[in-house]
């Protein structure tokens, strides 16, 4: 066996310099990080549904029998990014200028960056594509400063980076000041429980839509799952893939799943939209009952994922040639996904925009051809690019744009 996939090395796997799930609040990291094999794998198996969630066709969408399909990927593809966003966030010295500087530059300055310059391009593309004036797209381009669901079209997305952004910015903060865990997830329970209790924020308005900045009531239950994320992985990292954790969450997100497509369960949590509600047998939940669902339905359905993760994770670390040959349908499965899961924000940026080229085209009419493409393209994209970013002119390149704070931090945080 390939000792990066032994147990008691379970959590390391590839050296590399692309993604900075291990990335913290450190100065420069002179080493190179390991990666996470079945951590990444289970990105893009999230990344693989969000695409799938935009992309759904309308006998999924409009037919009340087979929308469970639709339902049941939005409870958990949001936010399990969230969470593993929340097992790399470090506690910083809030008092130390320089360490908080440090922090903005590495985490935050590369999303703000990679925020806008994807959304100026695609707002480009939208003009072009649909033949908008140049004051609508003007209009546009405002639109991205404020955020929210002033987004449309392309950018609707856009609210993942916003909150990934606050939330991380929150989160840091709250871990910073208040070092006591159980009352870190006192904090992040009372986020879930007010996240549910409103069904929208009246005192924000931009571009004729009610909405705050960037998201902001969003991001607040955005925090309560990285809290949630920073607690699990500090206390329970070795555990996360174990069978006696993987096989019980299993078994409740099956039963779950059961009584949703017998049409006993309806739960909708979406995330965005600020949408949640339920009932079971025709009883609405109560507000609490509601809260708990949202805040612990999409950990054991992530549970679930990352126990699947690491079973498919398991076939990369056969050596010998029989069982590579035998195994070569999951390993080529699980490679996919490791890569597709150290690309998923140019994934999350450009899905949309190629959605709807082939739907204007008509090149292909499949469902799950159209979302194979919407995935492989960007894939495609991205792995050009950071193959030139290691070639000596994106080098150069890269210093230019970067300052040696920064300089360690790569572009895709998400």
């Amino acid at each position: 066996m390939n000792p990066t996939l032994d147990s008691k090395h379970q959590f390391l796997s590839l050296e590399r310099n692309s993604d900075s799930n291990q990335e913290t609040d450190q100065h420069p990291i002179k080493k190179k990080r390991k990666r996470i094999i079945w951590l990444d794998i289970a990105k893009g198996i999230a990344m693989i549904a969000v695409v799938f969630g935009h992309n759904m066709p309308d006998y999924v969408l409009h037919v009340k029998e087979n929308r469970f399909w639709y339902d049941f990927l939005y409870w958990w593809h949001m936010p399990l990014f969230f969470l593993i966003a929340g097992f790399f966030l470090k506690p910083i010295n809030l008092r130390d200028i320089q360490r908080v500087i440090a922090f903005l530059k590495k985490r935050v300055t590369p999303l703000l960056r990679s925020y806008f310059i994807a959304g100026l391009l695609l707002i480009t593309g939208y003009k072009f594509i649909h033949n908008k004036s140049i004051t609508y797209s003007l209009i546009y381009v405002l639109k991205l400063f404020y955020g929210g669901k002033t987004l449309t079209h392309y950018t609707t997305i856009f609210w993942y980076p916003e909150t990934y952004i606050l939330g991380i910015i929150g989160t840091t903060v709250i871990i910073s000041l208040i070092r006591f865990k159980p009352l870190q997830l006192i904090i992040a329970a009372y986020f879930v429980y007010w996240s549910t209790s409103y069904t929208q924020l009246t005192s924000f308005k931009a571009f004729g839509v009610v909405t705050a900045p960037w998201d902001m009531d969003v991001a607040v239950l955005v925090m309560a799952y990285m809290l949630i994320g920073y607690n699990m992985f500090y206390f329970g990292k070795h555990y996360l893939t174990k069978w006696y954790v993987f096989l019980p969450s299993f078994v409740i997100v099956g039963w779950l799943f059961i009584q949703l497509k017998t049409l006993r369960l309806a739960f909708g949590l979406f995330m965005r939209s600020h949408q949640f509600s339920g009932y079971y047998q025709n009883v609405p939940f109560t507000h609490v009952q509601l809260a708990l669902m949202v805040g612990l339905v999409p950990i054991f359905c992530s549970l679930t994922v990352f126990g699947i993760s690491r079973i498919i994770a398991y076939s990369l670390g056969f050596t010998q040639l029989f069982a590579k040959i035998v195994l070569s349908p999951v390993r080529l499965i699980a490679k996919t996904l490791f890569v597709t899961g150290n690309h998923t924000l140019i994934i999350m940026y450009m899905h949309k925009i190629v959605l709807d080229v082939l739907d204007i085209t008509q090149v292909v009419s499949s469902f799950w051809v159209q979302a194979l493409i919407a995935v492989a393209v960007p894939l495609l994209i991205g792995m050009a690019y950071k193959k030139f970013q290691r070639t000596q002119v994106g080098e150069q390149l890269k210093s230019m744009i970067q300052s040696p704070v920064a300089k360690p931090q790569e572009n895709d945080k998400l």
